[in-house]
């Protein structure tokens, strides 16, 4: 049976789609119809209700597989591992740059490193390494200038960085954490007895000990 929406006529007659009174659309009344409007129905609600299902799924197992691999991660100490190899890294920069300066005898470069940016480059252990070898390129003449001139004041500020840098090397734990040069220690080692040597034929011993205790 099919019913007209406008005039409310029935037309028993299947082939009929339009009603013959007012001509409007007439609506199928089967049960065959109205079973199949009733499973298109309950599909499209059914698909409706698995959307957040699926969707919080998803979720769920993307939320555990990033607290596994964050477990696993934090137990293999990837995290510590990963901060030292980038520690690493920036010492060994560092170090390289104070290399290559001191190398290539750029010795204003290696001064401004070793100075204006000492709080940077402290922490390679081979700042004290290029510090000497930088105090060794420039103090030794400036001693021997103040000790032409005669002026006292100048030898004993040149001697006391001098002495200071090599009673560094006292402490074992010096060697067990800053990088060492043989040349260079030898050479430092030299230089400070060379001018304990002047400082002592200009009667300066009280003084120069003085600096040291």
């Amino acid at each position: 049976m099919r019913i007209c929406p406008g005039c409310g006529a029935g037309a028993a007659d299947a082939r009929t789609a339009f009603c013959p009174y007012c001509g409007r659309e007439l609506v199928d009344l089967s049960r065959e119809n109205t079973d199949r409007k009733i499973r298109e129905v309950k599909r499209a609600q059914s698909e409706t209700m698995s959307a957040p299902k699926k969707v919080g799924l998803v979720v769920v197992v993307t939320l555990l597989v990033l607290f596994l691999l964050l477990a696993f991660a934090v137990f293999l100490n990837i995290p510590e591992e990963m901060n030292a190899a980038g520690t690493q890294r920036e010492m060994d920069r560092l170090s390289g740059d104070m290399q290559k300066a001191y190398e290539k005898e750029e010795w204003d470069k290696l001064e401004q490193y070793l100075i204006d940016e000492c709080e940077v480059y402290l922490e390679s252990p081979d700042y004290f390494l290029y510090r000497t070898a930088w105090f060794l390129h420039t103090y030794p003449s400036l001693f021997d200038e103040a000790y032409q001139a005669h002026d006292t004041e100048e030898m004993l500020f040149i001697y006391e960085i001098m002495a200071e840098d090599y009673d560094m090397r006292a402490d074992d734990i010096f060697f067990s954490v800053y990088g060492t040069d043989e040349e260079i220690e030898a050479a430092l080692a030299k230089e400070v007895e060379r001018e304990t040597e002047i400082m002592m034929e200009e009667g300066l011993e009280d003084e120069m000990y003085k600096l040291r205790r």
